[in-house]
């Protein structure tokens, strides 16, 4: 593509297109980002290609900041800025025609109007677009984006989150699991109805495909979906959810397992997938998830409150957790919080918020540190870093400042010596 575009110095950029007012929102922030030294792709006169246009500053070298067509720009394609965040600027003094429109963080002007076959998606606020012409497509979507068309002609779909004249009815709502579910008549226009969200309608329109006409996808065509991301297993027909895809999906995350016919899992899954990650118990069906599974899960990362379920709590699993991932006490109800199990919360770390579990628990702190202490010598690391007091430091030379434990004994008292000369 460089071939059809040659590179002008932001000077010369300025001087002949006004690029300084004609990009970002002010001639600051064009100077906040634009140096002297950087350049401008240029190309003069009507530009037609016939590969997707995407803007991505990844692609260019660091002193290009963007495109500037001095006519139409006919892209037989998608023009593409997947990048909330940032994307090189693009000026076209002319009208844009493409198949689908996707701009995030490139900043963008055209002076005509923009006509898209399938979609118009404007997304994420650190984008900013100037365009006084006529958008014209099935669907238009402006998604948490800064920017209202000056005028529209839009035959399917128009959502735009900061427009007071959009739809109510196309709004995003809440579905059953409490997850943000696009408008229905949104999702009645597309080619895969199983498409939920404006996320998975960007990767879609990212990759530059159709989303609104009819098109069969075959296995193959998964299987190259969900190696880029596992998510969307959950839009794959159910026919073509085989155990060859599914397994690809869960090598990625077993957040996959959610997504799986339930004709695939089964015992031997589950464990393979509590090997993998502790946290696949929170997507496998509850009649999975059994005592030993949870023991296994534990020491693979499994949460408690969102992993374990609470009528498989019981002494010997908590300390197994606690031993492994100290923090998950705050997880742990008061009925099922014992001196032993704070015992081992003090041992396994910090024990920072031991004064509220044994105020919730009605236990002794100073007899859980002076167990601690009674423990072992290794466990003053403990004590002295985070539990020093007169009380402990006391407790503790009582134990251990003798013969037998001199030399540790010496050690922590010099590595604490500060500490000790403030009591």
């Amino acid at each position: 593509m460089d071939t059809i575009f040659h590179l002008i110095p932001v000077a010369e950029a300025i001087a002949r297109f006004h690029i300084d007012e004609n990009i970002y929102e002010s001639r600051e922030m064009f100077e906040d980002f634009v140096r002297e030294e950087d350049h401008f792709y240029l190309h003069e006169g009507d530009l037609i290609l016939d590969v997707n246009f995407i803007l991505d500053t990844d692609n260019l070298s660091r002193d290009i900041h963007g495109y500037i067509i001095t006519g139409n720009l006919v892209v037989n394609g998608c023009i593409i800025n997947d990048e909330g965040d940032y994307g090189p600027a693009l000026y076209v003094t002319g009208d844009v025609l493409c198949r689908s429109l996707l701009i995030g963080g490139s900043p963008t002007h055209i002076t005509g109007n923009v006509t898209a076959e399938e979609v118009i998606m404007l997304h994420y606020n650190h984008g900013w677009m100037k365009c006084p012409g006529i958008f014209t497509t099935p669907v238009m979507i402006v998604e948490d984006y800064h920017f209202v068309p000056a005028s529209k002609n839009i035959s399917g779909f128009y959502y735009n989150d900061h427009d007071p004249v959009s739809p109510v009815e196309n709004e995003c709502f809440e579905d059953e699991e409490d997850d943000w579910h696009i408008s229905e008549r949104l999702q009645v226009l597309l080619n895969n109805k199983l498409t939920t969200t404006f996320e998975e309608l960007r990767r879609d329109l990212a990759a530059g495909e159709y989303v609104l006409r009819p098109v069969v996808h075959d296995k193959e065509y998964w299987l190259k979906k969900i190696n880029v991301n596992y998510r969307d297993l959950k839009r794959t027909p159910e026919e073509l959810r085989t155990k060859d895809l599914c397994m690809l999906a869960m090598s990625k995350t077993v957040a996959a397992l959610q997504h799986f016919p339930l004709a695939l899992v089964t015992a031997e899954l589950a464990q393979q997938a509590v090997q993998q990650d502790g946290k696949a118990l929170r997507y496998l069906p509850e009649s999975f998830v059994t005592r030993d599974l949870c023991y296994a899960a534990a020491l693979k990362g499994a949460m408690l409150n969102w992993d374990i379920p609470e009528r498989f709590y019981e002494e010997e699993l908590l300390q197994l957790i606690i031993r492994h991932s100290d923090f998950q006490m705050e997880h742990v109800p008061a009925t099922f919080i014992t001196e032993d199990l704070l015992v081992t919360y003090v041992k396994a770390g910090r024990g920072a918020w031991l004064d509220k579990y044994c105020s919730a628990a009605g236990i002794s702190k100073a007899q859980v540190l002076q167990r601690v202490i009674d423990d072992g010598v290794e466990y003053l690391q403990n004590i002295f870093g985070w539990h020093f007091s007169t009380d402990t430091y006391a407790y503790a030379k009582a134990r251990y400042d003798n013969n037998i434990y001199s030399q540790e004994w010496k050690a922590i008292t010099e590595q604490y010596k500060r500490k000790l000369e403030r009591l």
